[in-house]
């Protein structure tokens, strides 16, 4: 087997390990990508991985799902799935999302009935901002969510690298991510975007666009 065929089913079997949720948060960022917005998707599931409700970033969208967000900096990814998420539900579900939450996410997530939070990608940008015990005493007291992330598998780097490309790469933001030393990400979502090969990869399933890229993805992995 060539190095593309056993990097595509090195891909193709990581992929069909993740669990549902997982996977659906990637599709979801990836119709993001395919849709003009931040590739960012998140899913809220239950404990045994039942699928509550799945959203994607919706920043430059002009209408959306009844019950989310479009069209406004709010429309994140975790802030749609939390929208979704009747007043007083269950506190024990799972979120799932692919890139690190920002301050605005960390923070709805902290009042939602959030049990566990994952996050495939880093994002150093936001480093810290899911803490809030030293608000007050009575959010110190609070129990906090789990945290599992980020992954340090190339899926973790795919999370990363999805919300720089297109319109996820901005001039601010992205001197500010190599300040924090995330330049490999930015630049090769530079490079991708510059080659036109980020067309080519938006006309691919998620999974496909994983397999394409997972030689590039597990050189960024190395190099950590």
């Amino acid at each position: 087997m060539d190095v593309t065929r056993a990097s595509q089913a090195t891909a193709a079997q990581v992929w069909a390990d993740l669990d549902e949720p997982w996977r659906e948060a990637f599709r979801q960022a990836w119709e993001a990508l395919r849709a003009g917005n931040i590739p960012v998707g998140a899913v809220a599931s239950s404990q045994d991985g039942t699928i509550v409700h799945a959203a994607r970033n919706r920043v430059h969208d002009k209408d959306g799902p009844a019950g989310e967000i479009f069209g406004s900096a709010l429309a994140h990814a975790e802030m749609n799935v939390l929208a979704r998420l009747p007043f007083r539900s269950q506190r024990n579900l799972v979120l799932s999302t692919t890139l690190q939450p920002c301050l605005q996410c960390a923070a709805a997530i902290r009042l939602g009935p959030i049990a566990t939070v994952r996050f495939a990608g880093a994002d150093r940008y936001w480093d810290g901002c899911h803490d809030f015990a030293m608000l007050s005493p009575r959010e110190a007291q609070r129990a906090q969510p789990a945290r599992e992330g980020p992954r340090s598998d190339e899926l973790g780097v795919f999370g990363a690298l999805m919300s720089r490309m297109g319109v996820g790469l901005w001039p601010r933001y992205e001197e500010a991510l190599r300040e924090l030393g995330e330049g490999p990400n930015v630049d090769l979502a530079r490079r991708l975007a510059e080659d036109g090969e980020l067309e080519r990869l938006a006309a691919m399933e998620v999974n496909e666009a994983l397999a394409y890229l997972w030689p590039r993805l597990t050189e960024l992995c190395s190099a950590r």
